[in-house]
C-alpha cells in the first residue's frame, strides 16, 4: 500500500531533524542492505517510502523508538500521557497527520466541507463492516464462544500452520468442521489471537460476486509471550434470515511461528493477503 503524500510530509517532519537524521540515514542503509548509501536525508526518505511502502510498517521499525514517537507527538499535542505502547503511539502519530490534512481541505462557498472531500478511506462503510466483524469474531473466538449459528452451514476453511517442525495444511467444508479445526488449533498451541484493529491491520474488500472480504492480521500469544503472527481472509455473505446481516462463509487462515515477531503485524507486510488487497474498495454504502 503506497505511502500517502501527507504521511510522507509527516515522516519528513518527524525524521529530518538534527537529532533524528542519523537514524533516518542508517535506516535507509539497513533497509536496502547497504546497497544504497546516501548522506542526503531527502533521498534517504524517498528510499524508505519506496522500499517499505507502508506508513505503519515504516514507523514500526526498531530504530524508530517509542521515545522518538512520544517526543514528536508531545510537541504536536501537548499533554499527551506516557501510558502508551509503541503501537498506540504509531496510531496516534498517523491520526495526527490525517487530522492535519483534513484541516487543510478547502471549504465550499457556503463555508462547509463536503462529506466526500472530508471522508477518509478508513471510514468507508466496507472498512467499518470489516472492523466490526473483526472485533466480534476475535472476541468470541478467544473466549471459545464461536457457535454453529454464527457461520453458514456450508462454511469452508483453508488453514496453514507454519511452525519450526514443519507445515500443516487443513481444509474443511462444513460449519462444524470449521469450528472444530479452529478451536483445536487454538487449544493445541494455547494461542490467544491479538488482532490489529487499526486500518493498517484490518480492511474490507469486495469480490467479483459482490461479497465482502475481510482481510485481517495480528499477533499470536501464549500467556504473556508473543510467539508468531496470523493472517486471515473472511468471505462474508448476507443472511436474509438474520436481518440481511453479513455472515462468514469462507475462512482462510495462516498461523506462523516467529522467534522475533513484530509488535503489531500489518497488512502491508502480510505474506498471503497481497493479491486480495488489490480487490476493489467501494466508498459508498453497501446495498
Amino acid at each position: 500500500m503506497p505511502v500517502l503524500d501527507h504521511h510522507k510530509a509527516g515522516l519528513r517532519d518527524l525524521l529530518q531533524t538534527e537529532k533524528n537524521t542519523p537514524i533516518l540515514l542508517q535506516l535507509s542503509k539497513s533497509t536496502t542492505k547497504h546497497v544504497f548509501k546516501t548522506e542526503d536525508p531527502s533521498e534517504a526518505l524517498d528510499v524508505l517510502v519506496t522500499q517499505i511502502g507502508d506508513t505503519y510498517k515504516l514507523l514500526s521499525k526498531r530504530s524508530i523508538s517509542k521515545e522518538i514517537l512520544f517526543t514528536y507527538l508531545s510537541t504536536k499535542d501537548p499533554g499527551v500521557t506516557t501510558d502508551f505502547t509503541k503501537a498506540d503511539l504509531i496510531t496516534k502519530v498517523i491520526s495526527y497527520w490525517d487530522q492535519c490534512v483534513v484541516a487543510t481541505i478547502p471549504q465550499n462557498t457556503n463555508g462547509t466541507v463536503s462529506i466526500s472531500e472530508n471522508k477518509k478511506e478508513e471510514d468507508y462503510p466496507i472498512h467499518t463492516i470489516a472492523r466490526k466483524f473483526g472485533e466480534w469474531f476475535f472476541e468470541i473466538f478467544n473466549k471459545d464462544n464461536l457457535q454453529l449459528v454464527d457461520l453458514w452451514s456450508d462454511a469452508t476453511l483453508n488453514m496453514t500452520i507454519i511452525a519450526s517442525d514443519g507445515v500443516n495444511e487443513l481444509e474443511c467444508s462444513t460449519a462444524a468442521e470449521v469450528i472444530e479445526a479452529l478451536s483445536s488449533a487454538k487449544q493445541q498451541f494455547g494461542f490467544h489471537f491479538n488482532p490489529n484493529l487499526t486500518h493498517n491491520g484490518i480492511q474490507g474488500r469486495m469480490d467479483a460476486y459482490g461479497h465482502v472480504v475481510v482481510l485481517s492480521c495480528g499477533t499470536l500469544h501464549t500467556q504473556d509471550t508473543c510467539v508468531g503472527v496470523f493472517e486471515c481472509a473472511f468471505g462474508l455473505v448476507r443472511d436474509p434470515h438474520l436481518d440481511n446481516n453479513w455472515k462468514p462463509r469462507h475462512f482462510k487462515f495462516l498461523l506462523k511461528s516467529a522467534q522475533q515477531p513484530p509488535e503489531l503485524h500489518s497488512l502491508g507486510s502480510s505474506e498471503t493477503l497481497q493479491a486480495a488487497l488489490e480487490l476493489p474498495v467501494p466508498s459508498e454504502d453497501l446495498e
